[in-house]
């Protein structure tokens, strides 16, 4: 795996990227977090356990990441800073709009009941509390249930 942009340069277009090349066997995740030590954690983590990862710091990057590549999981934190995301929602609805078909989890510092129908509602397949564990978190990814075409509606 030959990495495009490191973790300590997120990208050398934005300061808002970090991406991995990827074969086309490897599961593709992409982890959407303003917190820069969790995201480059599991980024590093999943890594090592054979997936190929890009991570989205603000709205845009994802917005554009999502735009051009196809995801397996989505892993989401609704709480970034940015001037795109002005409700939780926003930021769920648009991975869902532009990922149909990637298997979402939702990692938040400041779950609600608001934000689990939200969640459920875009056929999140977890919402999930932090921190978590990075091994918790590969383990769920790795065993995510795959969403089909029969699904895109959610």
């Amino acid at each position: 795996m030959s990495p495009r942009a490191g973790a300590g340069d997120h990208g050398r277009g934005s300061p808002h990227l970090m991406t991995t090349s990827t074969s086309g066997a490897q599961m593709r995740v992409l982890l959407i977090d303003d917190d820069e030590l969790i995201a480059g954690s599991l980024r590093r983590y999943l890594l090592t356990q054979g997936f190929a990862v890009d991570v989205a710091l603000e709205p845009v990057s994802a917005a554009k990441l999502m735009a051009s590549s196809s995801y397996g999981v989505v892993v989401v934190d609704p709480y970034l800073t940015g001037e795109v995301v002005h409700a939780t929602d926003a930021l769920i609805e648009t991975v869902r709009r532009l990922q149909p078909l990637a298997s979402l989890i939702v990692l938040t510092g400041y779950s609600s009941p608001a934000l689990q129908i939200t969640a459920n509602l875009n056929g999140a397949a977890a919402v999930l509390s932090k921190p978590q564990s990075v091994t918790c978190l590969g383990d769920l990814i790795h065993n995510i249930p795959r969403r089909d075409a029969s699904e895109r509606s959610l």
